[in-house]
């Protein structure tokens, strides 16, 4: 059996990739960010509403769906990269014929 190598990232799976990763992280910092400063107290001292705590509030609330989809896009591009990839391999093998079926002897007369 041969060992298949998967095909390569294409640049847009890498550029979506890292879209995906930074804003997951960033709103992962935004949302400890929100909490440092709840327990700490300063938050409501501050105001919720001033300074820069309305973008921090709103960034995950709108980062983390668009990742979401982002994920599923590159699922789409992912599964169509390999399907083609496995279509081209296998329009590249040479044909067998069918499998699993029993031949009889040349000629196709049946023995006595």
């Amino acid at each position: 059996m041969t060992q298949q190598t998967p095909p390569q990232a294409t640049r847009p799976q890498r550029i979506l990739s890292y879209i995906v990763a930074a804003l997951v992280i960033v709103s992962l910092i935004c949302i400890a960010a929100i909490l440092i400063g709840t327990a700490a107290g300063g938050f409501a001292a501050q105001g919720s509403g001033q300074g820069i705590w309305p973008s921090v509030f709103l960034f995950p609330l709108i980062a983390l769906p668009v990742a979401f989809i982002l994920i599923i896009v590159l699922l789409i591009v992912t599964g169509r990269q390999r399907s083609r990839a496995a279509k081209e391999a296998a329009a590249g093998k040479p044909s067998n014929g069918p499998t699993g079926r029993a031949s009889g002897p040349a000629g196709g007369k049946p023995r006595r």
